[in-house]
């Protein structure tokens, strides 16, 4: 898979033969998401076309609302490993700016979709462009289209009777509905960061935890305690996950602390990725240190016994 970085106007040529668009921001690659991106497989390897998905850096709404406080369901690596997994031919992260936001729906189609020799346009139902959203709409693109290009508009996908949507799967992880993310998402979901240091308060209790940086604009689920997975060094682990202000011994700022089962080795600065799979338990505040050993131990049977029966 070819990955490009573009700014409007571009004056590079991406590819020197026809493609078949994929519209989208894509955030998580969800389930309705990849159902777009296999039915444009299809449609590239019955007319013998490379498949282009293109996509932006940032979420539009970081860059056209300032005040907004955009939280994401993948970076932009992790969507590259999606699309790999599918079968995309080229990627394209296109810096979306300000200028790029004022296009109209027929600059749109003459200045970015017909130099990028777009032979087949597929995109959601739901999927606007340009600068006037009353009109630039999948039911209108074949009116900008004039014949030039086929289009191809996505029916909306439903779990239980709702959309999948990248807005309920990130309501779902802040209420702790793991198993309902990764239900819409096809996998469970995951935070990848670096090792950092913490208190040790951990190793001290004798469940030695792994706290990973949190900077990034990831959705983080709600407090509490977590059945997960986390991967060091090629390696998944089952483990047990928290988040919160660990509430008994005072600590004021949100960590991610994860104790992973059978690893105890010191890992400062590597990565480590943590998949959630199942909301365990609110966090409470422990009158003692002997009831929170407690607590944890009562927490790493639960959690191995979860796995097991899984």
């Amino acid at each position: 898979m070819k990955v490009l970085s573009l700014t409007y106007p571009w004056q590079e040529e991406v590819t020197n033969t026809g493609v078949v668009l994929a519209l989208g921001f894509f955030d998580g690659v969800h389930l309705g998401h990849q159902k777009l991106i296999k039915d444009g497989k299809k449609i590239s390897l019955e007319k013998n076309l490379p498949l282009m998905v293109m996509t932006f850096t940032k979420h539009p709404l970081e860059i056209l609302d300032t005040t907004k406080k955009v939280q994401y369901l993948s970076t932009n690596d992790e969507k590259m490993k999606y699309f790999e997994k599918l079968g995309v031919d080229y990627l394209l992260f296109v810096n979306f700016t300000p200028k790029f936001s004022k296009l109209t729906p027929a600059e749109f189609v003459n200045k970015v979709i017909l130099p990028l020799k777009a032979k087949v346009v597929i995109a959601g139902f739901d999927y606007t462009y340009g600068s006037n959203k009353n009109i630039a709409n999948m039911e209108n693109l074949p009116r900008f289209a004039k014949g030039r290009f086929v289009t191809k508009m996505e029916p909306k996908q439903n779990y239980k009777d709702k959309k999948i949507s990248s807005s309920r799967i990130r309501e779902a992880i802040k209420n702790g509905e793991m198993s309902l993310a990764a239900q819409l998402l096809g996998h469970p979901y995951e935070i990848t960061g670096e090792i950092v240091h913490g208190f040790r308060r951990g190793h001290e209790l004798g469940f030695p935890t792994a706290n990973i940086d949190i900077s990034g604009k990831k959705v983080l689920p709600k407090p509490g305690v977590y059945a997960t997975k986390a991967k060091i060094d090629g390696k998944w682990y089952e483990a047990m996950t928290s988040v919160g202000y660990n509430d008994t011994f005072e600590n004021k700022n949100l960590t991610i602390e994860t104790h992973l089962f059978g690893f105890d080795e010191e890992a400062y600065g590597k990565e480590l990725t943590v998949a959630w799979y199942k909301f365990m338990r609110d966090n409470v505040k422990f009158d003692g240190v002997e009831n929170l050993i407690k607590q944890l131990k009562s927490d790493e049977r639960n959690i191995k016994q979860y796995f097991k029966d899984k």
